[in-house]
C-alpha cells in the first residue's frame, strides 16, 4: 500500500455525515489521502494544521459557510491551493457566489462518486501546470528586473521605477533626486585581484548602501523627508545596480537639494570604509553625480544621463566626491567623450611621442639619466596635456597599453643612444598605480628589456607614494623582485604624500625624488631647506640618492648642492626635450650643460 505521504491531500468539509463518508470512499478508492470534518471553522483548523493539495467545501454548513471558508483560505495562503465549493443549488447567482469568495470551481450535488476523482485530478494538474509557469515567470522577471550578483534591482526596473516616482512627483507637485554612484578605479581591483574578489567588493558595496539607506541612524536626522523608513523589500529602497560598477539611487520627496547631498555623503563615508580581504585592508572609495526633479529635468532619460555626468564631473575633481549636475557639465562631457574617442585611436595612430627631461649631477653637470614623458600631438586640437589625457586613460582601461608603449620606446631610445655611440645612461619610466597593480608587469618589464636589449640596470622605474599604499604586501614583493633583476627604483613627489620613514626602511629603493613644491622657494624658505635636508641625510641612511625636480634658477641649484643633493632635474638646465636634442646634450661636456 502506498503511503500517504504520496497520495494528493484532500480536505472535505460537509456537515452531513454520510456524504462526507461517501465522498471519503470514493476519492480513497481512487488515490487520494482524505480528511473530512464536518463544518467550516474545523475546515480552517484543519488546514492551518496541514494545508491540503485540494479542498472541497459544502456552501451550507453550520457556522462558517462553504463561502466564508474559501475567502478565509484566499486571504490567508493566496491562490495557491484549488478550493471546489460543492452545493445543491446551481443557480446562476450561487455560482457567482462562488467564483466571487475565490473558489476554483463549483460541484453541483448529487455527486458522481465515478468522476469526482477525475475531476480533483484534472483540477490538480491544471494548478500544478499553473504554479510551474509562475514560477517560471518569476524566474524570468528576477533575471529581467534584478542584477543576478547583488540581488538588487537593475537598470530596466530603477528605470521603470523612476517613470512612476516622476508621474506621482509631478501631480503632487514634488522634487525628487536621483543619485549616481560609481566606484573609483574599479577595474585595477579586477585586473591585479582577481574578477573574483571584485564580485565580492561589488556584493560588499551593495550591501552597505542596503544597511545604510534602512538605517535611520546611519542617514541622520535628514532621511525621515527622504525613505520610508520602515521599508523592507529591495524596491522599496529605491536602489539599484545599473551593471559594472554603477549604483543609482532614487531619493523621493526631496524638498532642498541639501537632502540628497546629505545621503550622498553619507552613502560615500560608508562605501569607504575598508574591507578585509585575506588579511588585508582594501579600501574602496565612490564618485557620486546628483541630478534633481524638476531643476534639471522631468523625465527619466535625462535624469538619469545628467547624474551620470556630474558623477563623472565628481571623478574629475579628484574623486571621492559628490556633484549637482549644471548645464555647463553637458558641455564638458561631450568633450570628455569626443576625447575619450580620440584617446582609444591615439595609440594605433601613432599620436603619441616621448620627450626626456635629463637628469645632472649636482656637482659635475654630467647627464647620468633621463626622465622619458609622454606627449600626444591630436591631429586636430595639437598637443592634449597629460593632466587632461591619462587620468581619462588610467579610467578607462587604457593606462595599461599606453604604459606598455612607454616602456618599450623609452628602452628602445636609450638603446639608440647607446648605439650612435654615446655615453650610457639610466632612463626613468613613471609607472602608474593601476600599472602597478597589474599581475603581469614584472613580465612586461622583463620582456621588454630583452626585446629592446637595455640592460636592467640602465632602468628606472618611478612609482608614487599612493602606489606604496596599495596591498603593501604584494607592492613590496614585486618592488623585491624587480631590484634583483637590477632595475631602479625611484619614490616620485616624496613628501607630498603618507609614506612613514619607518616604512621606508622596509622599501628597496634606490632613489627619493623631492617634490618640487619644496624646490620653488629656495632659499628664501628655511623651512624647506630644512626638509631637504632631512631628506638627504634620511636617504644616506638607508642607501639611497636624492633627485630634486623642478629646479629653476642657480640660487636653488646652489643650495640643493651645498646640502647634499646628488641629482638635479629642472628647466634651469633642459626642458623635457625629444631623442635628437637629447644626443646634442650628450656630445656637450658637463659645463656646458651647467653653463
Amino acid at each position: 500500500m502506498m503511503n500517504d505521504l504520496h497520495l494528493p491531500r484532500v480536505l472535505v468539509a460537509d456537515d452531513d455525515p454520510t456524504v462526507g463518508l461517501l465522498m471519503q470512499a470514493a476519492l480513497e478508492s481512487q488515490g487520494y489521502a482524505v480528511t473530512v470534518v464536518e463544518d467550516g471553522t474545523a475546515a480552517l483548523e484543519a488546514f492551518r494544521a496541514m494545508p491540503a493539495d485540494v479542498v472541497l467545501l459544502d456552501v451550507e454548513m453550520p457556522g462558517l459557510t462553504g463561502y466564508e471558508v474559501c475567502e478565509e483560505i484566499r486571504r490567508g495562503w493566496g491562490t495557491d491551493i484549488p478550493v471546489v465549493l460543492v452545493t445543491g443549488h446551481d443557480d446562476v447567482a450561487s455560482i457567482e457566489r462562488a467564483y466571487k469568495s475565490g473558489a476554483t470551481d463549483f460541484m453541483a450535488k448529487p455527486i458522481n462518486w465515478t468522476l469526482i476523482g477525475h475531476r480533483l485530478r484534472y483540477i490538480l494538474r491544471a494548478f500544478s501546470d499553473a504554479a510551474e509557469r509562475r514560477v517560471a515567470e518569476q524566474k524570468v522577471r528576477r533575471l529581467a528586473y534584478f542584477d543576478t550578483l547583488t540581488g538588487l534591482p537593475n537598470r530596466q526596473s530603477f528605470h521603470e521605477l523612476l517613470d512612476r516616482e516622476l508621474a506621482r512627483a509631478n501631480r503632487a507637485e514634488q522634487g525628487l533626486a536621483v543619485i549616481f554612484l560609481d566606484l573609483d578605479g574599479f577595474k585595477g581591483i579586477n585586473d591585479s585581484l582577481g574578477h573574483g574578489i571584485g564580485d565580492l567588493v561589488l556584493q560588499w558595496v551593495a550591501d552597505r548602501l542596503q544597511n545604510g539607506l534602512r538605517s535611520f541612524d546611519t542617514l541622520g536626522r535628514q532621511a525621515e523627508t527622504v525613505f520610508d523608513l520602515n521599508c523592507t523589500s529591495l524596491e522599496e529602497l529605491n536602489l539599484a545596480r545599473l551593471g559594472g560598477d554603477e549604483f543609482t539611487i532614487l531619493l523621493p520627496h526631496i524638498n532642498q537639494p541639501e537632502d540628497a547631498l546629505v545621503v550622498a555623503h553619507r552613502l560615500r563615508e560608508l562605501i569607504s570604509r575598508p574591507f578585509v580581504i585575506e588579511g588585508q585592508e582594501l579600501v574602496v572609495t565612490a564618485s557620486i553625480g546628483i541630478s534633481l526633479f524638476p531643476d534639471d529635468a522631468i523625465d527619466a532619460d535625462s535624469l538619469l544621463k545628467h547624474a551620470d555626468t556630474a558623477m563623472y564631473a565628481a571623478k574629475a575633481n579628484g574623486r571621492s566626491n559628490c556633484q549637482y549636475y549644471s548645464a555647463s557639465l553637458t558641455e564638458r562631457a561631450v568633450a570628455r567623450l569626443a576625447l575619450e574617442s580620440a584617446l582609444h585611436q591615439a595609440l594605433e595612430r601613432g599620436e603619441f611621442y616621448l620627450v626626456y627631461q635629463p637628469q645632472i649631477d649636482a656637482i659635475s653637470g654630467a647627464i647620468l639619466g633621463v626622465e622619458a614623458l609622454i606627449r600626444w600631438r591630436h591631429p586636430e586640437k595639437g598637443l592634449i596635456s597629460p593632466l587632461d589625457f591619462i587620468p581619462l586613460a588610467e579610467e578607462i582601461g587604457l593606462i595599461l597599453p599606453i604604459g606598455a608603449w612607454v616602456l618599450k620606446t623609452a628602452c628602445a631610445d636609450a638603446v639608440r643612444w647607446q648605439a650612435m655611440g654615446l655615453q650610457s645612461i639610466q632612463v626613468s619610466v613613471n609607472i602608474s598605480p593601476i600599472q602597478f597593480r597589474d599581475p603581469d608587469l614584472q613580465e612586461i618589464i622583463l620582456s621588454t628589456l630583452t626585446s629592446t636589449g637595455l640592460s636592467a640596470t640602465q632602468l628606472e622605474i618611478e612609482i608614487t607614494e599612493s602606489t606604496l599604499m596599495e596591498n603593501a604586501t604584494r607592492t613590496l614583493a614585486l618592488m623585491h623582485s624587480l631590484r634583483k633583476e637590477g632595475i631602479g627604483i625611484a619614490l616620485d613627489d616624496f613628501g607630498t604624500g603618507y609614506s612613514s620613514f619607518q616604512y621606508l626602511k622596509q622599501l628597496p629603493l634606490t632613489k627619493l625624488k623631492i617634490d618640487r613644491a619644496f624646490v620653488r622657494d629656495m632659499p628664501e624658505s628655511k623651512a624647506d631647506e630644512a626638509i631637504v635636508r632631512a631628506v638627504v641625510t634620511l636617504a644616506r641612511t638607508l642607501g639611497m640618492c636624492v633627485t630634486a625636480e623642478g629646479v629653476e634658477t642657480i640660487e636653488q641649484h646652489t643650495v640643493l648642492a651645498s646640502l647634499g643633493c646628488h641629482i638635479i632635474q629642472g628647466y634651469l638646465f633642459s626642458k623635457p626635450v625629444s631623442f635628437d636634442q637629447i644626443v646634442t646634450l650628450l656630445t656637450q661636456s658637463p659645463t656646458e650643460v651647467l653653463a
